[in-house]
C-alpha cells in the first residue's frame, strides 16, 4: 500500500473532532488499538451510524452510569472500519479504537441520540502508543485464570500473533470484569498506569477467589 492511500485512512491529531455523536453501552470497553463489533438495531443509533458514515466515521463510545441518562465523563473514541446492512434492516459493523475523549457537555439530537462536545487534548498520546514491554506469558496466564473463575471459555487462538499493545487492548475488552473496573482502565493516565490497573483487579480477584476456598 503506497503512503497516499495509507493517509486516505489513517486517523491524525488534526483528524480528531471536538464534536461527536454518542453511544452510551452498558458494561463495554473500548480502548485505543482495540476492536469492537457492534449489532444496531434501534432507529436512533441506526440514523447515527448512518450520519457517521456521511463524515469522519467516528461515534464516541461510553457507559452509562445507570438510567437517567447520565454518562461517566471518558470514553473512546471509535472509527466504523466495515459495516453490513442486513436483510432484517440492522447494521452489523466493526470499529476501531482511536482515541479517549473527555466529554464537556452533551445534548440529545433531533435523531433521538446524543451529540457531545469534547476534549481529547489530554489523550491525544493514545494514537501513537508505543508498543509496551510486557510480561505476555504471565499476563495471558492472569487472564486465563480470571476467565476461568468467572466461568467464561478464553480463545487463546485470537491472540497467538497479536502484538503485546493489540494483547492487552484484546484480552481486556473481552474480559468479563464490571463496568466500575471497565471505567478505571479507560481512565488510566498512560499504558503503564493501565497495564498496574488491570494487574490489580486481576490479582485481587483471584485474591478473593484462593481466600474464600482457604477459609472452607
Amino acid at each position: 500500500m503506497g503512503e497516499d492511500t495509507k493517509n486516505l485512512f489513517e486517523i491524525g491529531m488534526n483528524d480528531i473532532p471536538d464534536h461527536l455523536p454518542l453511544f452510551p453501552l452498558d458494561n463495554v470497553l473500548l480502548l485505543p488499538f482495540g476492536k469492537l463489533p457492534l449489532n444496531i438495531f434501534e432507529p436512533r443509533y441506526i440514523k447515527m451510524v448512518l450520519e457517521s458514515l456521511k463524515k469522519q466515521r467516528l461515534i464516541g463510545i461510553v457507559q452509562p452510569k445507570d438510567n437517567s441518562g447520565a454518562f461517566f465523563n471518558i470514553g473512546c473514541i471509535g472509527k466504523i472500519t466495515s459495516f453490513i446492512e442486513t436483510p432484517d434492516n440492522r447494521i452489523v459493523l466493526n470499529l476501531d479504537g482511536i482515541c479517549r475523549f473527555k466529554i464537556s457537555d452533551s445534548q440529545l439530537s433531533q435523531g433521538g441520540y446524543y451529540n457531545a462536545n469534547v476534549e481529547t487534548v489530554d489523550f491525544i498520546h493514545d494514537i501513537n502508543l508505543v508498543e509496551p514491554m510486557i510480561d505476555r506469558e504471565g499476563l495471558i496466564k492472569k487472564f486465563a485464570q480470571f476467565f476461568k473463575i468467572k466461568k467464561y471459555d478464553l480463545d487463546l487462538n485470537i491472540i497467538e500473533e497479536t502484538s503485546n499493545l493489540q494483547l492487552l487492548s484484546t484480552l481486556t475488552m473481552l474480559a468479563p470484569f464490571n463496568k466500575i473496573d471497565k471505567q478505571a482502565i479507560l481512565e488510566a493516565q498512560n499504558l503503564i498506569d493501565r497495564l498496574k490497573v488491570i494487574n490489580t483487579i486481576l490479582d485481587l480477584n483471584t485474591f478473593r477467589v484462593v481466600g474464600s476456598t482457604s477459609q472452607h
